[in-house]
């Protein structure tokens, strides 16, 4: 049987549902972006998350956020929409660029759970009054957990239009996956998809490129990415395999119209895990359109993923 419990963690709450019996096990902070702390799945632990408040706050790495309005990149900061410029925070001074949007460390409310004897879910909302000069657009964003025996999790993002105009935006989660201590000796597969190629300040050139390196399963080895991949947007499923001395994952995300129809790869220089997020749109997409979605007023898009332990 399932539970929901809670506790306090820093200054915010931590939430956690969890089957003790079967193993299963999601921890997640609704104060700062609904950041998933921890993630078991018939007792293995497959996310590499944060340990403390301190951590969480500094929020290296961005592990396990939710990204909005945009993910990745947004060249110097700036994006025109319909006849006018914008100018973000630039938060990675390295490149001179904005990364990841700005929901990371929002304060999210959780609300509808259900505690059930096979499974547990809960969403977490927040709404944003459009007060922001970068991103002047009211909207509503959403989140919801789904954990369920014998060893899945399944997550949905929805965001809503709450405005009078069209809005641009782009969903994206950022998870760290760990089957063993070091990424070199997991194994992975991709899907077909084609590499992005991007510029020295990873900005999309504008050219994808074919890439097999991962067609079958194989050890990652000595790799390093940090790349996009476009998927072909035919509606369906992709799926990614990722192996371990702690078992097989199969992760999936939803394409097609207004899907998750890009995925990135990183391989942190700690080599302690390795990101595979789902992303509806390129980076950089607020400047060239490659999967943006045009919101309109009233309209709400969604778009889900999940993880399965075999």
């Amino acid at each position: 049987m399932y539970k929901h419990l809670t506790e306090a963690f820093g200054a915010y709450t931590k939430h956690t549902l969890v089957n003790e019996t079967a193993g299963q096990r999601l921890a997640f902070v609704p104060g700062f972006g609904s950041c998933v702390l921890e993630l078991q799945l018939k007792g293995v632990s497959i996310l590499d998350g944060y340990k403390t408040p301190a951590e969480l706050e500094a929020n290296r790495w961005a592990k396990n956020t939710v990204l909005f309005p945009f993910p990745n990149r947004l060249n110097d900061g700036t994006y025109a929409w319909d006849g006018v410029t914008y100018q973000f925070p630039i938060n990675e001074p390295l490149s001179g660029t904005a990364l990841h949007g700005f929901g990371q460390d929002k304060p999210t409310q959780a609300f509808q759970f259900q505690i059930k004897k096979d499974h547990a879910s809960v969403f977490c909302r927040y709404s944003d009054p459009g007060d922001q000069d970068f991103y002047p657009f009211p909207f509503t964003f959403s989140i919801g957990f789904l954990l369920k025996d014998p060893g899945s999790v399944e997550i949905e993002m929805r965001f809503r239009n709450d405005g009078t105009e069209a809005l641009p935006v782009g969903l994206g989660w950022h998870p760290y996956f760990t089957l063993s201590g070091r990424i070199d000796d997991m194994q992975l597969q991709l899907p077909a998809a084609h590499m992005v190629g991007v510029d020295s300040r990873m900005i999309p050139t504008g050219k994808k490129y074919p890439y097999d390196e991962f067609a079958d399963l194989r050890r990652i080895g000595a790799t390093v990415l940090d790349n996009c991949f476009s998927l072909p947007p035919s509606e369906g499923m992709a799926e990614i395999l990722l192996t371990g001395t702690k078992g097989k994952l199969r992760y999936w995300q939803e394409t097609g119209p207004e899907k998750f129809n890009f995925f990135q790869v990183f391989t942190p220089p700690d080599r302690n895990a390795i990101a595979i997020e789902p992303m509806t749109c390129n980076a950089d997409a607020f400047n060239n359109g490659e999967g943006l979605i045009r919101l309109e007023p009233g309209r709400e898009i969604g778009a889900r993923f999940g993880i399965q332990l075999m």
